[in-house]
This record gives structure tokens, sequence and C-alpha cells, in this order.
């Protein structure tokens, strides 16, 4: 069995533990509902969803943003891939050509 498995069997196995050592029944008053009479258990698990719901809707613009930049990037490091493979295949004497308008190819001049 891969860890994933054994590690959401051992967390559902502490679910169970904690909602039978817990089965007390708490009132809610949230803004202006009271509900009466919830288990304790199911009341902190629709927290905890909810918590990771919120995070998840606050955090998706930043990640939108960053598979953006990256993409953008990609692009950038292909383009320049492209241009480093084309400088290699035209490649010069000392790195650089030197040219200024004459046919001399000797370096110094007299």
């Amino acid at each position: 069995m891969s860890a994933g498995i054994i590690f959401l069997l051992i967390l559902a196995l502490l679910l169970v533990i904690f909602t039978l050592q817990n089965p007390t029944t708490v009132d809610l008053h949230v803004f202006f509902w009271n509900i009466h009479e919830v288990s304790l258990v199911l009341a902190l698990i629709i927290c905890l969803i909810l918590g990771v719901v919120l995070a998840l809707l606050l955090s998706y613009p930043k990640i939108w943003k960053l598979k953006g930049q990256l993409k953008e990037t990609q692009k950038r490091l292909t383009k320049l891939e492209e241009q480093n493979s084309e400088a290699l295949e035209n490649p010069h004497a000392e790195g650089v050509e030197i040219t200024d308008g004459q046919d001399d190819p000797s370096f110094f001049k007299d």
C-alpha cells in the first residue's frame, strides 16, 4: 500500500477515536442563527472544512498569477535557448565579430 493511503487510514482511525471520546453536544450561536444540540465533533469538522475552503479561495488568485509568470518565463527560456543554439552554430573567432566597413580581415591596422 502507498504511504498516502496508510496516512489517510491512520487519520480516519484518529477521527473515529476522537468522535467516540467526545460525544458532547453543544449549542452554536453564529451571527443571527442559534443551532441547538449539535455534536461537537461535527461542528469542529465543519469549521475545519470551511477554513480549508476559505484558505484555498484566498490563495487561488496568487496561484493563478504565478502560473502566468511561469508560462512567460518558459517562453523567454525557449526563445533564449533558440538564440543560444543559433549563436553556437555561427561562432566567431574571438566571440565577437568586429567590422569597420573595410574588407581587411586583420585585427591590427596600420
